[in-house]
């Protein structure tokens, strides 16, 4: 049986592009791990790629669900299995992807339900700093999880956060399929860069989309203004900041991102680690037709 695959990274290191052009090589389809891009709505601020961008490659799990019905992890879980073994039944092979850990790491089966004992390193964390960094963490691991509670509840934000690092075991949910995992990596000095600069290049977008999705009605804007980009688009939109301190806000968020990001996936057992721009050849023939057979 072929592989599936998992392709992660830190946000704006390229996963989108080359997880294209990987199902491209391997006759594969993309199956999305943003927690943002699942929302209608939600779409240059979160860099869900357009029809365009995607470049005739099936794409899978974008905009399925509104804002009034926040898909969870365990949703998420259940309908990219079934999304999977569609893909599967096609004779295709599904490549997700996504900057949400939590929500690739359930596609993988490396993630269930079970409650999670007291992590004292992150109690350490969460009780020194402030509660927006607190509730900024537990968006990005679980957004459906703590999109529901208050952004100054700052010991239940801190239980979603211990939660998503529990370590996970799949045998209650008896997901075993097997995954080839492709960590991109870039050097970091590089990587700021290529944020810093999608960073001036989305934030029009976003100031324009952001009044629109308010407008929506209370789901949507509480999704806005707990969601990185969105979030600092609001707080211009408000006058709380100018557009230029919004723009430098949102760099300096997403540097801090992309930094969780790396943590959480440092030291992933067996995954092979690539730069994006040398493309997918440096994997190899055995690998890649590994997954082609």
């Amino acid at each position: 049986m072929r592989a599936r695959i998992a392709v992660f990274g830190p946000t704006a290191v390229g996963k989108t592009k080359f997880a294209i052009e990987l199902a491209r090589k391997v006759g594969g389809e993309i199956v999305n791990a943003d927690a943002v891009q699942l929302y209608r709505g939600f779409d240059r601020g979160s860099a869900k790629p357009s029809l365009a961008e995607q470049g005739g490659v099936a794409h899978h799990l974008l905009d399925i669900a509104d804002p009034e019905m926040p898909v969870s992890v365990a949703l998420y879980q259940e309908i990219a299995e079934k999304v999977m073994v569609e893909i599967e039944r096609r004779g295709a092979v599904p490549i997700v992807t996504g900057g949400s850990g939590l929500f690739l790491r359930a596609a993988m089966g490396e993630w269930d339900d079970f409650g999670a004992p007291p992590n004292p390193e992150v109690r350490r964390w969460a009780a020194s700093v402030d509660v927006a960094q607190v509730c900024d963490r537990a968006m990005s691991v679980d957004p459906a999880a703590a999109g529901r509670l208050s952004p100054g509840d700052r010991p239940r934000l801190v239980r979603v956060i211990e939660r998503a690092l529990s370590p996970r075991t799949t045998a209650s949910r008896g997901l075993r399929a097997r995954f080839l995992k492709i960590g991109l990596q870039r050097p970091r000095p590089e990587l700021y860069a290529r944020i810093d600069a999608r960073a001036a290049l989305l934030f029009p977008a976003l100031s324009e989309e952001t009044p629109r999705l308010i407008a929506r009605g209370e789901a949507a804007e509480v999704l806005v203004r707990r969601t990185l980009g969105y979030r600092e688009a609001a707080r211009a939109m408000d006058g709380e900041l100018s557009p230029e301190e919004a723009l430098a806000v949102l760099r300096q968020g997403t540097r801090r991102l992309a930094k969780r990001q790396l943590s959480w996936w440092r030291g992933e057992a067996n995954a092979i680690w690539v730069r994006p721009d040398d493309g997918i050849g440096q994997l190899g023939p055995t690998l890649v037709g590994h997954c082609s057979r």
